[in-house]
């Protein structure tokens, strides 16, 4: 037996091998370079199955199964699923490496608060519905078509892939429950922000009115300005509604890259530059600067927006960044350095900024001389 035939799955086994034994092994350094290189890319492609087996616990409606506190074992899931019960098992198994289900001592499977997330109808739920999408999937697939065209290969020349969202009657809606649930943390952030001196806000691309609805529910003195192109506007003038909002809301059916703004204390824009290019940008941050000039003094800007890290650090911000490239025409995650000269192009000085949760960064601004 010799250490090139038979060696290397023992001292594979052993774990991470320091720098000074791999100088006295009978394998080379580059040899274990390679090694660790191809456990790397193995991780990373990892990624992609581990998404469909999250897919696949929805499907089989697994999480709604098991509910609050119930716990089954693998064969009573299999059975309630009418799926086979040995890949059932080893699903199960699978799963509860990911920390997605738990096991007790009787070896009865239940809900991790992962688990939990994903019952039906949650904001995690619509994400995954969303991410798996055929359009969004569709989307990562060109992506290398993208980048050699300059252009997310996916619209097929249109501006944005609205549009397409819509064709796909259940994806909207459950598009605006994952918008939703990602704003929830921000929005209470910002709820619990000081409003004596304000009057009214205005949330530009609000969505379906999470945002805005969390801020006023904490502030029954002030009133809002939701501004939404035509079938999200509808789907939050609802929303708004059945929260007795409606009085205290005025929701405007507009395309907010449009260069007028409505008039504001506070003017939000939370998950929308990095939707464009910077010069689409520049012309609705000049439309905001100037209705902020016509508002009552100290008015600002709120921007909400993951920041890119800096060159070489992996974030949910870099990953959404190539997400970005490949759905939307000039979209992109920015660094707060590109950020601020966005502003700054626009007569908007950045004056402040804050982190909030979901790796989300506030920067308030104002204009110039103000």
């Amino acid at each position: 037996m010799t250490a090139n035939d038979h060696d290397v799955p023992a001292l594979l086994m052993q774990g991470p091998v320091p720098a000074g034994e791999i100088a006295a092994s009978p394998f080379d350094a580059a040899l274990w370079q390679a090694i660790r290189t191809q456990e790397a890319i193995q991780k990373m492609t990892g990624g992609d199955i581990r998404l469909k087996a999250l897919k696949a616990f929805v499907a089989l409606n697994i999480a709604a199964i098991l509910g609050d506190d119930d716990h089954l074992t693998s064969g009573e899931i299999a059975d309630i699923c009418k799926a086979d019960a040995a890949l059932m098992a080893r699903f199960l198994y699978a799963m509860h490496a990911y920390g997605v289900v738990t096991t007790d001592e009787d070896g009865r499977y239940g809900l991790t608060p992962l688990g939990q997330a994903l019952q039906p109808g949650s904001a995690m739920w619509a994400a995954l519905g969303v991410i798996t999408s055929p359009l969004w999937q569709q989307a990562g697939d060109s992506l290398a078509d993208t980048i050699r065209a300059g252009h997310p290969a996916i619209l097929g020349g249109a501006a944005t892939p609205y549009p397409l969202v819509t064709r796909e009657p259940d994806l909207g809606p459950m598009f605006d429950v994952f918008m939703s649930g990602r704003t929830a943390g921000p929005a209470a952030a910002l709820a619990a922000r000081d409003y004596s001196d304000v009057r009214t806000v205005a949330d530009l691309g609000g969505g379906d009115g999470t945002l805005l609805a969390t801020i006023l529910t904490a502030h029954p003195h002030l009133n809002g300005i939701l501004v939404e192109r035509a079938d999200v506007a509808a789907r939050a003038d609802l929303r708004l509604t059945e929260q007795g909002l409606a009085g205290r809301v005025q929701v405007i059916t507009r395309d907010i890259f449009d260069d007028v703004c409505p008039s504001a204390d506070r003017i939000i824009v939370s998950s929308v530059l990095h939707n464009r290019d910077d010069s689409t940008n520049v012309t609705l941050l000049r439309a905001i600067r100037y209705a902020l000039e016509h508002a009552r003094p100290r008015a600002q800007l709120w921007c909400v927006e993951m920041l890119l890290p800096e060159a070489g650090i992996h974030t949910s911000g870099t990953d959404l960044d190539l997400r970005m490239m490949a759905m939307f025409p000039g979209g992109q995650e920015r660094t707060l350095r590109q950020y601020q000269a966005l502003l700054a192009s626009a007569g908007l000085n950045l004056i402040e900024g804050g982190l909030l949760p979901g790796n989300h960064t506030l920067m308030i601004a104002a204009p110039d001389g103000a």
